[in-house]
């Protein structure tokens, strides 16, 4: 057990130290904030470089020796952008080896390292604490209080350094927890629209699944009645039959009662297909919006659950152009054949600002239904500024071969 948690102890310092390249927390940006942050950073280096060059000694000050460190002082920051843990191993040698470089900085400044260099080993520090874990953040911290000593003689000037570290490590490693919360929010948030959407998916096919079953037991128990010279055993069968469906149709009940909550309060009711999509389609008109529908094939031959899920998805569709892109042309494409429906909802730009407001998860909804059907969904802007939805559905049921 002592081995092991030295070979684990080993292995993080090792990483820390000489094989850590990447940053270990992964972070999502907009192009906009990657763009800000290259800025940042360089900004941070070139700043810190032209300090170091004027800070210089008056002996060095000019000379090819302060113009190179200068330069070599912007390089941590520039590397902190892809490695951080590189740019900080970069800065440790600066900060052994620039005292012995500039020796008269310690009499000018009352500090044994320039102020361009100061400001860039902060920056570093911070951004070691934002993409690393705690066991690497906390080896930086006992590795960069260990080199300072080198260069100062009293240990109240030590203590000051060592709590500037800690500082800033303690403030990159919070801003890192705090994105990790966000990013766990964030994952629980999309999980329980899942698991909504599911069920939602589940009461309105149960509404489709209990017709076909009533309409199943209606038949079998009126045939003796349809057919009077069928045989016993035929009789018989029927009979059992039309028992198997009032069994199917009472557990179908008792799964709708789980499905039903009664937070829900969503009435039973027929289901809509794709056949109603014409009513959508006046509303987005009242809207003030030109919607243009093309139905293109017999929609009375394709099964109620892909029927429900096809009225959905446009459904959704629509309400986001209305939502988002107000005042758009918006047209909806249903096709039909023997073997898949494709329904397409495009809407150009809105003329009116898009309304803000939190991320929905109609999308999500969307692929969900698709997923169940085993079809295929594509979704994004188009080039003119508008957005497109592609949904292709199979309308029956593919054999799977082993």
């Amino acid at each position: 057990m002592a081995g092991s948690r030295w070979g684990e102890w080993w292995r993080w310092t090792r990483y820390t130290l000489f094989t850590g390249n990447a940053p270990q927390v992964a972070v999502t940006r907009s192009p906009a904030l990657r763009r800000l942050r290259v800025v940042a950073y360089c900004g941070i280096g070139f700043w810190g470089g032209f300090v170091a060059l004027l800070t210089a000694p008056g002996t060095m000050r000019g000379t090819p020796l302060a113009v190179a460190l200068a330069v070599v002082v912007v390089v941590p920051a520039v590397l902190a952008l892809r490695s951080p843990l590189w740019a900080w191993r970069l800065a440790l040698v600066l900060i052994v080896l620039s005292p012995l470089v500039y020796p008269g900085s310690a009499r000018q400044w009352g500090w044994a390292w320039s102020p361009g260099l100061a400001l860039v080993t902060a920056l570093v520090l911070y951004v070691v604490a934002e993409s690393h874990t705690q066991g690497v953040v906390a080896r930086v911290a006992v590795v960069t209080g260990a080199v300072l000593p080198l260069h100062v003689g009293d240990w109240r000037d030590w203590l000051m350094l060592l709590a500037m570290t800690i500082v800033l490590l303690v403030l990159g490693n919070t801003v890192r927890q705090r994105r990790i919360a966000e990013d766990q929010r964030a994952a629980a948030a999309t999980r329980s629209a899942v698991f909504a959407e599911r069920a939602r998916i589940a009461r309105e096919l149960h509404d489709v699944v209990a017709h076909h079953m009533s309409v199943l037991t209606l038949r079998t128990d009126s045939a003796r009645f349809r057919f009077p010279d069928l045989p016993a055993d035929v009789r018989a069968e029927f009979a059992e039959l039309s028992e198997t469906a009032r069994e199917g149709m009472v557990e179908m009940r008792r799964l709708l009662g789980v499905l039903r909550t009664e937070s829900t309060g969503e009435p039973a009711e027929p289901q809509p297909g794709a056949a109603r999509i014409g009513e959508l389609a006046d509303r987005v008109r009242a809207l003030g919006m030109d919607c243009e529908v093309d139905l293109r094939g017999d929609f009375d031959e394709v099964p109620a659950g892909v029927a429900l899920s096809v009225y959905r998805i446009v459904q959704e569709a629509l309400s986001n152009a209305a939502r988002h892109a107000t005042g758009s042309r918006v047209a909806v494409e249903l096709m039909v054949d023997e073997v898949s429906v494709q329904a397409v909802v495009r809407n150009t730009a809105g003329a009116a600002p898009a309304e803000r407001g939190g991320p929905g998860h109609g999308l999500l909804g969307m692929r969900e239904r698709v997923a169940m059907l085993g079809g295929t969904l594509e979704a994004g802007a188009t080039a003119d500024g508008g957005f497109r939805v592609a949904a292709w559905l199979p309308v029956a049921e593919r054999e799977e071969h082993g």
